[in-house]
């Protein structure tokens, strides 16, 4: 997680809300000391190094034949398919399914929340950190319309912070990939659009954290009367405020209570896809991992 999601991961053990700064500068000194190893804070996608990897010069040939051996009678274990359809004669998830599922998410603590589940399901996921951008929608655009062509209808899985935009989060982005049609090439006419994630029962019921005002990342206040967003009521944040007051809550607040956050997800997913989406892939997958095996032998023998 980041630094930010510690902090709420936190919070049950004391860190009130008012010191969540003073909680990051702790976790970052402890990161300066030593304390907390590399890989603790979750780092931002584009401050990543990219590395490679480096040639094993220590192996034997030898060493090398027979670690190949092994990998190659292993190799039917790791068989899994594809990730998209091609052609029937090809293993996919996605194969037989009506629909095609993407995630978007607005806090990085929650890409890494959803990445196991994500990755089980064959689901693409993106931060969007604000409304993301135009090469981001494009990207999940050309994974939407290849497989509309092949009959799937496309959903857009969204989990965003409980405040006037995160509630209008479906809208605002269908109209979105609508505005940028032209650009992508791919027409959103029938893409699903669900938000998923906090609701106000579910905080209140888990006792989440609220936080005061409706600021913005730009150091405004959606609450300010003199904001223009206020004026023109975008968001309708006039109705939310007499509603749920001039404050909010942030979605990685969902980290304090992982289990049923992920569990979120999955119900999603459940709705669109069937209980039993991954069971049936996973039964293709184990009949093919017999004819891999088969062929592994045979190849071996030769």
């Amino acid at each position: 997680m980041s630094a930010r999601g510690w902090c709420y991961a936190l919070e049950p053990y004391g860190l009130h809300k008012a010191d969540f700064d003073w909680g990051n500068d702790q976790i970052n000194g402890a990161r300066l000391r030593g304390y907390l190893p590399p890989g603790f804070i979750l780092e931002e996608e584009g401050h990543a190094v990219e590395t490679f990897p480096d040639p094993d010069e220590s192996k034997t040939p030898e060493d090398f034949v027979e670690d190949e051996y092994q990998r190659w009678q292993e190799a039917r274990e790791s068989f899994e398919g594809c990730d998209y359809y091609y052609d029937n004669d090809q293993v996919s998830f996605w194969n037989g399914k009506p629909y095609f599922i993407q995630v978007l998410v607005e806090k990085s603590d929650l890409k890494s929340l959803f990445r196991d589940i994500c990755t089980q399901y064959r689901i693409s996921i993106a931060n969007m950190r604000g409304w993301g951008s135009m090469e981001q929608k494009a990207a999940m655009a050309a994974r939407f319309s290849e497989m509309e062509l092949s009959g799937h209808a496309p959903v857009l899985l969204v989990c965003g912070d409980f405040d006037p935009p995160g509630l209008s989060i479906s809208s605002v982005l269908k109209e979105q990939f609508e505005d940028y049609k032209h650009f992508t090439g791919w027409n959103p006419e029938n893409l699903i659009v669900e938000r998923i994630g906090l609701s106000f029962e579910f905080i209140r019921e888990k006792g989440l954290t609220w936080i005061d005002g409706l600021g913005t990342g730009q150091g405004k206040d959606l609450s300010d009367p003199h904001h223009p967003f206020y004026q023109r009521n975008t968001y309708d944040i006039q109705g939310y405020i007499k509603k749920y007051g001039k404050r909010k809550c942030e979605a990685n607040a969902v980290v304090v209570v992982p289990e049923l956050g992920r569990r979120m997800l999955l119900d999603a997913i459940t709705r669109y896809l069937g209980a039993d989406a991954y069971d049936d892939y996973e039964a293709e997958i184990a009949s093919r991992r017999v004819e891999v095996r088969r062929l592994v032998r045979d190849r071996l023998e030769t």
